[in-house]
């Protein structure tokens, strides 16, 4: 059934979106790219202003800069673009950055080679907390939740679980995040999309928030979650 209802979105929105028309149909499935948070979403009118070329898109393995512009593909050979701004939306390195953060080569190994507890602390680096790192369809209140949780934690609402129970906790919970891959050379990082609202259940808990947020069972079954469920959280 999971599997028919998104190959069914996937279905809708080829319809609904020009993407075939201009190359942009995604190489990965709706399903995959939904789990593993890469999903975009498009500006207002964008395949109009596609239509009426004032938006060229252009497919390129490789590009290299000129005096008036870009090369697309070859140094030389290639298709030349105009520019007077180059914007490189180039996406973020977690995993370095966290390794950068960081001293001492044992720690640097440890940080990249397990999973963080709670999605903010490593088990054997207890002293240091990570916001942002595991990502999310709606990032900024998920990062606001890792936020509030950690300030818990400073402030003496609870305390963590021994090394042995964290790591236990943190391997079942990678088990169920997707990581997202950065080009074909794989890696990436977790994304909690298929499992946010088990993920703020367990932050509430460990809080002292009640994680059931909806006013009734037919609201708690029926409707969706999202942030404004979790505003009275301070």
């Amino acid at each position: 059934m999971r599997w028919l209802l998104s190959k069914l979105a996937e279905t809708y929105f080829k319809m609904q979106i020009p993407m075939e028309k201009h190359g942009m149909v995604p190489e990965e499935s709706f399903a995959g790219s939904m789990s593993g948070c890469r999903l975009g979403v498009l500006p207002d009118k964008f395949y109009d202003r596609v239509e009426e070329g004032s938006i060229l898109i252009k497919r390129a393995r490789s590009f290299s800069f000129c005096t008036d512009g870009l090369v697309l593909d070859d140094d030389d050979a290639g298709e030349r673009v105009d520019a007077d701004v180059v914007v490189l939306a180039t996406g973020f390195r977690g995993d370095q950055k966290l390794t950068d953060m960081l001293v001492s080569a044992t720690f640097k190994q440890q940080i990249v080679a397990a999973p963080l507890y709670r999605q903010c602390v490593h088990p054997r680096i207890p002293q240091m907390a990570v916001i942002g790192y595991t990502e999310n369809l709606t990032s900024i209140y998920t990062f606001e939740m890792m936020a509030k949780w950690v300030a818990h934690l400073l402030a003496g609402a609870f305390r963590l679980p021994s090394v042995v129970r964290m790591e236990a906790s943190a391997v079942e919970w990678d088990e169920h995040l997707v990581m997202r891959r950065h080009g074909e050379g794989g890696g990436g990082k977790p994304c909690l999309g298929a499992v946010n609202t088990w993920y703020n259940d367990e932050l509430c808990r460990d809080m002292g928030y009640e994680p059931r947020r909806k006013k009734g069972i037919l609201a708690e079954w029926l409707q969706p979650y999202g942030p404004a469920d979790y505003a009275g959280i301070l």
